[in-house]
């Protein structure tokens, strides 16, 4: 009954009911949940045109920017698999919120961003197109960039400190505290002579590592912080098995594969029985430094699952659940059996790949595109080892 359902909107584009709606329900639970301090307030649009942009590593960090704008909502775009859940997409929708794919150019996004503009929206758009899985800062997406710097209005960056361990992107469970909402002045691309000085400009002010916030962001307070390494820690750092680390009781971390045993702290680090600290980006940048190395060397099978549920994506964005079945990487590609129903996706054939939530891998080709729902497994691991190996690198039987 409701998939068809859409807020009207006014002149503006966005739901006056859908706006105090969420300013009653995700705001007051925003600052439940990680009491958003807002630094500089007098660099915070109250209405645009204009861009908002700034690192992005938790869900929450488009409510978090919004706490403090209290007479109308932001725009801006939202990846697809979030529009695929009928409340979610009503009232993202309702508010002027559009959906797009990760990564995959969509010329139409542009033409909606203009809209936006002329019906003087305060946009808000995470450059790096998806959230920090470290911490680290991603490359900004150039057609960002550019769009910031052609459309000559204000752009006021927002650096979130405190929201990668607020919330991990690989964790279950999310860490109360105190999140700093700090606005910098606003850009002006008038005030630049060139574009590479100005997206130079525009990537430093959100460089920085959010493993290591203020200590005043730091999270205060979380129940199973552990809960969900696996997906991060996807080797043993020890051994290099893909699935060796675990965490029995979201607190202590273990792997099955050596004698790797810490405590996890609530801020994401990890303590030795001896008291010293292991910080987990360490241990995460030691296995990606790691071969890759074939699950079964004979068949040169890199990873698998079995019982995974696929999805296909139809022309109209739609997303078509097909079944459970068998999903295998191997160093020419990705194929899932799903009964009668096969798919094969060369490396070349592979144009983009998204991890979508935490679990999910969306690939995407120039005919089709199958999401795989990983669960279980680290998401993360496969995309990483697809474009390893789109890079030329040869996994090798051992180590």
């Amino acid at each position: 009954m409701l998939d068809d359902f859409t807020f009207e909107k006014n002149e503006r584009g966005f739901s006056d009911k859908a706006f105090s709606f969420l300013r009653k329900t995700l705001i007051p639970a925003t600052r439940l949940v990680f009491s958003p301090r807002i630094t500089n307030p007098e660099n915070m649009p109250m209405t645009g045109p204009c861009f908002v942009y700034g690192n992005h590593a938790n869900y929450f960090d488009p409510f978090m920017i919004n706490v403090g704008m209290t007479q109308e909502p932001t725009a801006g775009v939202m990846t697809r698999d979030q529009f695929h859940k009928t409340i979610p997409r009503i009232f993202m929708d309702g508010i002027g919120i559009v959906p797009t794919s990760k990564y995959v150019p969509e010329p139409g996004i542009i033409r909606k961003v203009m809209k936006m503009i002329d019906q003087r929206r305060m946009i808000v758009i995470f450059p790096e197109g998806g959230r920090r899985w470290d911490g680290k800062p991603k490359p900004l997406i150039e057609t960002t960039l550019k769009l910031f710097w052609k459309m000559r209005i204000p752009v006021h960056p927002v650096q979130i400190h405190g929201s990668y361990l607020g919330w991990p992107r690989w964790a279950d469970k999310l860490r109360r505290g105190s999140v700093e909402m700090r606005y910098l002045d606003p850009v002006h691309a008038s005030d630049f002579d060139d574009y590479e000085t100005f997206a130079d400009h525009c990537r430093e002010l959100i460089t920085f590592d959010e493993y290591n916030p203020p200590q005043e962001a730091m999270p205060k307070k979380c129940s199973k912080p552990a809960s969900g390494i696996y997906r991060f820690l996807y080797r043993c750092p020890d051994t290099g098995v893909s699935g060796a680390v675990f965490s029995p009781d979201g607190e202590q971390v273990f792997s099955r594969t050596s004698d790797f045993h810490y405590r996890m702290n609530t801020a994401s680090r990890l303590i030795a029985p001896d008291g010293s600290v292991v910080s987990i980006i360490d241990l995460y940048d030691k296995i990606n430094a790691m071969p890759m190395v074939y699950d079964e060397p004979a068949e040169k099978i890199l990873l698998q699952k079995n019982g995974s549920q696929v999805n296909k994506v139809d022309e109209l964005q739609r997303l078509q659940p097909i079944d459970r079945g068998l999903v295998q990487l191997n160093v020419d590609g990705l194929k899932a059996s799903v009964g009668s129903q096969k798919f094969d996706l060369t490396l070349d054939q592979i144009n983009y790949t998204s991890v979508e939530q935490n679990h999910k891998l969306t690939v995407t080709s120039s005919d089709q595109i199958i999401q795989i729902n990983l669960e279980g497994q680290s998401a993360l691991q496969w995309q990483l080892y697809i474009n390893r190996l789109k890079d030329g690198e040869n996994p090798v039987n051992s180590l």
